[in-house]
């Protein structure tokens, strides 16, 4: 990671780059990075592929299919949309969040309403990529999601370890030669 990156690397407009020193915005810069680092360690200790958090409710994922919603007596979920407010808006089963066998991940809304992914909008039953930082609205709620790439690099390795493993087992048979 580049502590002191090149000003090629600066995202910031002209009219604030006017106002504000070179100091400053190396400062600011730094202390993102520092964040960053700091919210993938706490992931990566957590032993999750990703982490999915709001305003009350931080969520580690450590499965490679999650579902989104409001729990129930009735409907169970793995991350309860509830707990963070405005409940009675949000749909039972909600989304699906998924890690597909390449290591990106997918969301599907399953709710009757529209939800927004980085501003886009998703649609009943349609599906987009997430990435990292990647910002989930649902019901004027909003949630971001963040992706350990290392440990679903990991994940995927010994996966294909596995699968590389039984394709090459074979059994013996005993066969008496006549």
């Amino acid at each position: 990671m580049d502590l002191c990156p090149e000003d090629s690397d600066l995202c910031i407009s002209r009219e604030v780059a006017r106002y504000q020193p070179e100091g400053a915005k190396r400062t600011i810069l730094r202390l993102e990075q520092c964040a960053h680092a700091s919210l993938q360690r706490a992931v990566a200790s957590q032993g999750a592929f990703a982490v999915f958090y709001g305003r009350r409710l931080k969520h580690y994922i450590r499965k490679t299919e999650v579902m989104l919603g409001r729990a129930t007596e009735d409907v169970g979920v793995d991350i309860d949309l509830g707990r963070e407010g405005r409940a009675n808006k949000i749909s039972r089963r909600q989304a699906l969040i998924k890690m597909e066998e390449d290591g990106s991940f997918h969301l599907r809304n399953l709710g009757k309403n529209s939800m927004f992914i980085n501003g886009k909008e998703v649609s009943t039953r349609q599906r987009i990529g997430l990435s990292s930082s990647s910002l989930i609205e649902i019901r004027e709620m909003a949630f971001v999601f963040e992706i350990n790439h290392k440990s679903v690099r990991r994940y995927l390795a010994n996966m294909s370890e596995k699968n590389l493993g039984k394709n090459s087992k074979f059994e013996w048979k005993d066969e008496q030669v006549r």
